[in-house]
């Protein structure tokens, strides 16, 4: 029979005559936890680790004292939330998340008793309306991409809807372009092939002859010859943008992703293979792109036109 989050096996006994976990004894089994089980990226793994860093640093700030995880209470847990409150309410409500997650594991594996953080009151997020490029934005973006490796870090994530995790991690063995595709490492180590336009193969054949040659694999390296961190494609893309004349409008590399799987949406590409390019498990996340595609919805309703149209037909019986 299936164990709960963690195989029984592996579980140790729940603490009794032993002195309870430490916080800091804590953290290094849940991230370790985090990458060998949960096989999550290495991105995410650090993004939680460093939650729990701002977590230490709330409860040991007032007099030094760093409770162990079974001391900790909701009351703890909630007034850390509110001490975020300057952040973005996504980004709070991740890193809540971050704590259930935590605490849920603690308690699965015997060394605390109940979980602090589980259902916390999260705070609300404004229902902005999602970023998505038009036909001829996505032309003035690649046209403002002038540089051989911008032009092909842009061209892929509008052409391929990778993540920007995914961009970074692209290795040379990865790309073959003599098929015409490109092997995709996603989330929870799962691995898709994505087909290459005709403007990416283009793209990355003009990049490689400029590309800095170095013993790196990853396809994007620095001018020192090093692979970059997610970080740096923002920046290179709010440069881009700039160039381009679309400051101000948002535009992210999700938005890039978003484009990509909207416009596959708008040309009458079932969702089940926009879900597989897009590297989605569940359906219904891609569903998310169906209902923010306003422009088809337009098209929909513009269909009704003719409900409404007067005209000289026959009379019906409901107008007797």
């Amino acid at each position: 029979m299936a164990g709960s989050a963690v195989d029984a096996a592996a579980a140790p006994p729940a603490v009794t005559g032993e002195d309870p976990i430490t916080f800091d004894e804590a953290v290094p089994k849940f991230v370790d936890y985090l990458a060998s089980y949960r096989s999550y990226s290495p991105s995410t793994v650090r993004a939680y680790s460093r939650d729990l860093h701002l977590l230490r640093e709330f409860l040991s700030g007032g007099n030094g004292h760093l409770p162990r995880p079974g001391e900790i209470t909701r009351q703890q847990v909630i007034q850390f939330g509110v001490s975020l409150s300057g952040m973005a309410p996504l980004s709070v409500r991740r890193k809540l998340a971050c704590l259930s997650s935590f605490f849920g594991f603690l308690q699965d594996m015997g060394y605390i008793q109940g979980n602090p953080a589980r259902r916390l009151p999260l705070p609300k997020t404004e229902q902005l309306v999602p970023v998505t490029l038009s036909e001829e934005e996505a032309q003035q973006l690649v046209a403002a991409a002038d540089r051989p490796w911008t032009r092909c870090l842009v061209v892929l994530l509008l052409t391929t809807g990778m993540r920007r995790s995914e961009a970074v991690d692209i290795t040379l063995e990865d790309i073959d372009l003599a098929n015409g595709q490109l092997l995709v490492h996603g989330k929870g180590s799962k691995e898709r092939t994505v087909p290459l336009t005709g403007e990416a193969i283009a793209a990355i054949r003009d990049y490689l002859k400029h590309r800095r040659k170095t013993n790196c694999q990853r396809l994007f390296v620095s001018q020192t010859g090093e692979a970059f961190q997610g970080r740096i494609v923002n920046r290179i893309l709010n440069r881009v943008v700039a160039k381009a004349g679309l400051k101000g409008r948002g535009i992210t590399p999700h938005a890039l992703r978003r484009t990509f799987a909207t416009h596959l949406i708008r040309n009458g590409t079932d969702i089940r293979t926009v879900q597989e390019l897009l590297g989605h498990s569940d359906i219904q996340t891609t569903a998310r792109y169906l209902h923010s595609d306003t422009r088809t919805k337009q098209t929909a309703v513009g269909k009704l036109s003719r409900l409404l149209e007067a005209g000289d037909g026959p009379e019906r019986a409901d107008d007797r």
